[in-house]
């Protein structure tokens, strides 16, 4: 669909092409169907460009680079234009510059357009050549003109091909929000990390009716759930929310309506919570918090976005848990939350507005457990006659990592166990970190792993590449966890 070769080639007609997109295929104060609105915009540009621009102007991009990076751009704009679940929502655009951290000495403001393109691009050689630098500055050429943002090199090098070079998650921390409100901020020093009983599956009798509950039917069927009956849950399309209403309808249904809430954010999709009161009934009890992200992303915002190992499979492993506890009646000393978070993928957004919300209301957390990507599990030389494997992240708070190594080992000896470095921003868990609380993370292998899903970040991330007998043993590591952590 190469429309663009209808448009004249100028610096102007790419940035109104550009404009198209980056106004949901709108024009403001004209009430029109989308649709309209983007065949008028376009009209416009050709009519502007022949009529009153200079047709002999060379001062535009080549042929060329304009259909290198103005391609993309129009069928973007046509698909959100023509309202398809993947379109793009208002009040979080592509325009807006956000305040991007990389490490905690290093803040970009970028806008999200170019933190995008940058990653859903083809990875170049690295290290970067100085060519390459140029390359990649080229490619958002129009982007910086419309938002007059530059990009460091250390920037481009951490996102550029981030999604096809297998790097987990963001990498990178959105504090936006933070910095614009310093209501959200908080300085309070970092809690100690607790001390856990050494793991005993002896001491804990009450378990063995929840392990016999472990079903992977139920997890194939939130799975398929997640990943099938919404075309994405990119964390700005227009129907974001609706996985996240799916997944509190569910946690409703077994907990109770009072015990699941929405926690809503600046983008339109909402933090899922649900919760189990502490035995005292106290409000203000210490938190055994269980956590996965909701969103979903893929090469581009407006193609499909499954989804099923990142993160619909960690999602389905914390409602399997919270739904064998109540089942199973468990209350403990501490209260038992669930959460489902928005927007992972665009810099652990929902997480962090959790986070700080929490920090700011004093609540005390004795233990957060993220589940990310547990559901992709190949044959392996090291995981033959292994239940599965299970690798536990080192970081950020090793003492946390190594009382799950315990878990792990104590309750599931059947698997194989590993341990590997997550990295800065890897996942949701980094978000409470950085608000002072005890964190761990699980999947089913690391941020660098070769064995790492193939799919990830396409639209191949579906449910028929997951193993569920093995994301089983992921339910009998959390409950054993809450249970332990609960001791």
């Amino acid at each position: 669909m190469d429309v663009l070769f209808i448009l004249p080639v100028t610096q102007r007609t790419s940035v109104a092409i550009n404009l198209t997109y980056y106004t949901n295929g709108t024009i403001p104060g004209m009430e029109l169907e989308p649709g309209e609105a983007f065949m008028i915009l376009v009209i416009l540009t050709f009519v502007i460009d022949h009529f009153y621009l200079d047709s002999t102007a060379t001062t535009g991009p080549s042929m060329t680079q304009v259909s290198m990076f103005g391609v993309p751009i129009l069928f973007l704009a046509f698909y959100s234009a023509f309202g398809t679940q993947g379109a793009l929502a208002s009040g979080f655009d592509d325009l807006s510059v956000r305040s991007i951290q990389f490490s905690s000495g290093h803040v970009e403001r970028l806008p999200i357009a170019a933190i995008e393109r940058l990653r859903s691009a083809a990875p170049l050689p690295r290290p970067l050549a100085p060519e390459s630098f140029v390359a990649a500055r080229k490619s958002l050429a129009d982007i910086s003109i419309l938002t007059a943002s530059v990009i460091s090199d250390e920037a481009i090098d951490r996102l550029q091909g981030h999604f096809q070079r297998n790097v987990w998650g963001p990498g990178y921390v959105d504090i936006t929000d933070s910095l614009e409100d310093s209501s959200k901020r908080s300085l309070a020093p970092r809690a100690d990390t607790p001390v856990y009983p050494t793991p005993d599956p002896s001491a804990h009798p009450e378990l063995e009716p929840m392990l016999i509950m472990v079903n992977s039917s139920e997890l194939r069927s939130y799975v398929t759930q997640l990943s099938t009956k919404y075309k994405t849950r990119y964390y700005r399309s227009l129907n974001a929310n609706q996985s996240a209403e799916w997944i509190g309808s569910q946690l409703a249904s077994w907990l109770g309506k009072a015990e699941t809430q929405f926690s809503d954010n600046s983008f339109p999709q909402s933090n899922v919570i649900g919760r189990i009161e502490a035995k005292s009934g106290d409000p203000n009890a210490p938190i055994i918090l269980l956590g996965a992200h909701l969103d979903s992303t893929s090469q581009t915002p407006i193609v499909s976005a499954p989804g099923a190992d990142d993160d619909a499979s960690g999602v389905a492993v914390t409602m399997s848990i919270m739904r064998i506890l109540k089942a199973n009646n468990y209350q403990g000393t501490y209260a038992i939350e669930a959460h489902a978070y928005a927007g992972e993928e665009g810099g652990l957004l929902g997480s962090q507005n959790l986070a700080k919300q929490y920090k700011s209301q004093n609540k005390t957390i004795r233990g957060m457990l993220n589940f990310e990507m547990v559901g992709y599990q190949p044959a392996t030389s090291t995981n033959a006659g292994k239940s599965s494997t299970i690798t536990v992240l080192s970081d950020p708070v090793p003492q946390m990592s190594a009382h799950m190594v315990q878990v792990v080992q104590k309750y599931v000896p059947t698997a194989e166990q590993r341990s590997v470095e997550c990295g800065y921003g890897c996942s949701d868990h980094y978000s409470f970190y950085n608000a002072g609380y005890p964190v761990v993370c699980v999947a089913s292998y690391g941020p660098k792993d070769p064995e790492l899903n193939p799919g990830y970040h396409t639209t191949n991330d579906t449910v028929d590449k997951l193993d569920f007998d093995k994301m089983s043993d992921f339910v009998r590591v959390g409950l054993a966890w809450v249970v332990e952590v609960a001791a």
